[in-house]
């Protein structure tokens, strides 16, 4: 009988997480996350909603995240996620993403899951203003992390559109960022949903992060709400984000009537702790000027 480890990874962290069906919207925020790449924040990526950029062509990165999954028989578990992320060109990137369940003592448990992602860019008509726009997909499978049949494999399709504006200087660059996802399996397509980012570039050193997961104007939900901050150096960044929380809002069709009436629970929001190292080969490439 096949084991099905990826499905029961899913199921456990769910339940460690303390995030009990509170509306379709937050499990679908929660398992977006789990199947992500490590982003590089406020480049190809908001937090964990993605980016119509790119890592550029011939550029690579190695991220590694880490967060508390739960407590097992009085011993912590915590969730690592380590992924490599290539520019095969300027509008097409590649990845790879481990996620490992490890003790506290960092003994490695035997519940593991490996993700494929693609994105292409598909309009880039410029750096600032006006938007680009890129579809991509992970993938992942659903049976003993093989990816042999198609029909055991889930895809999470999106599309993404990005708009850069700088505020006096490219220097102070503000991105704001819209996606549209779903997920596919065996050729069906299921609920879309809609997510929400935007970054603050200040000189390549600092930048600030928010994003909403699971917006949807059509319809009454609850919405996920990550935010975060990082400190660039180099090839060398760090970044300290909190997710999950979640935003409650009255039932009303008027918009500002819904955003006046909100409220923030931060009972089950989780700190996660980024690192990325990223190489710039691309520029090593690039023929010279004359």
């Amino acid at each position: 009988m096949r084991s099905k480890k990826c499905i029961a990874m899913m199921l456990f962290l769910i339940c460690t997480t303390a995030v009990f069906a509170q509306t379709e919207e937050v499990e679908f925020a929660l398992f977006r996350r789990m199947i992500a790449p490590v982003m590089k924040w406020g480049e190809n990526g908001v937090l964990t909603i993605p980016k119509a950029t790119t890592v550029g062509k011939l550029n690579f990165y190695a991220g590694a995240t880490g967060q508390q999954a739960g407590v097992l028989q009085g011993i912590n578990l915590y969730l690592t996620s380590a992924s490599l992320m290539a520019g095969t060109s300027e509008d097409v990137e590649l990845g790879y993403t481990r996620r490992q369940l490890i003790w506290e003592d960092l003994y490695l448990s035997n519940m593991a899951m490996d993700t494929f992602h693609l994105k292409t860019r598909f309009l880039d008509f410029g750096k600032y203003l006006i938007p680009q726009a890129a579809i991509g997909v992970n993938a992942v499978s659903l049976v003993d992390n093989k990816f042999q049949n198609r029909s055991d494999i889930l895809f999470n399709i999106y599309l993404a559109a990005t708009s850069s504006i700088p505020i006096f200087t490219p220097k102070l660059l503000f991105s704001v960022t819209g996606v549209a996802e779903t997920i596919m399996n065996q050729d069906e397509l299921g609920t879309y949903i809609f997510d929400v980012g935007a970054d603050l570039n200040i000189f390549d050193v600092l930048f600030g992060f928010a994003e909403i997961q699971g917006f949807n104007p059509n319809k009454p939900n609850n919405e996920v709400i990550n935010v975060g901050g990082k400190l660039q150096l180099g090839p060398v960044s760090v970044g300290v984000g909190m997710f999950n929380i979640i935003r409650q809002k009255i039932v009303s069709d008027d918009i500002l009537e819904n955003i006046e009436s909100s409220t923030f629970s931060f009972e089950n929001a989780n700190w996660m702790v980024s690192v990325v190292f990223e190489l710039k080969l691309g520029k090593m490439f690039a023929p010279k000027k004359q």
